[in-house]
């Protein structure tokens, strides 16, 4: 008899082995040991590193626990490797753009600038994706936070220690 709920842990498992979450959703590596929770994608290990690099969360499959609200958003539509790569990657023309997709994990040098470009510079997003994300909190959020950001910066830069 099938349990009634699934272990989080087997529920990753599971979305790993999804044909589109084997391989990588940044460098097509076929070994996907890790889950990036910022984004709800299956990564390499070298990519991972990278993605740690921005503080993105990142989890190893088999190396951590995950928790019931991490598997659901991992279940969400918006989630895994097919979805997350037709949003970021959706005005993406390899004839077009001087950057090319990474083919695997040997040039870290590439890899970096590609994940910059993919999810920090959000250079090929769909042009509605803040919009879609959150019924449009991001937006709004990401505008208020940048401006509260940058005024709570100004203190810590411009303050000098007492001698």
């Amino acid at each position: 008899r099938k349990a009634a709920i699934e272990d989080p842990n087997d529920a990753v498992r599971r979305l790993q082995r999804l044909p589109p979450n084997k391989a990588c959703a940044d460098c097509t590596s076929k070994l996907t040991q890790c889950v990036n929770l910022s984004h709800g994608t299956f990564v390499c290990m070298a990519c991972s590193g990278v993605h740690r690099e921005f503080s993105h969360k990142i989890k190893g499959i088999g190396h951590s626990s995950f928790t019931a609200e991490e598997i659901t958003k991992l279940q969400h539509s918006n989630a895994g490797n097919e979805a997350v790569n037709a949003k970021y990657l959706a005005r993406y023309d390899p004839r077009m753009d001087r950057l090319k997709a990474p083919h695997n994990n040997n040039d870290m040098q590439l890899l970096r600038a590609w994940i910059k470009k993919k999810y920090i510079d959000k250079a090929w997003c769909e042009r509605d994706a803040a919009v879609a994300n959150n019924n449009g909190a991001a937006t709004k959020k990401s505008s208020s936070s940048s401006s509260k950001s940058s005024s709570r910066r100004k203190p810590k830069t411009t303050s000098a220690p007492v001698p």
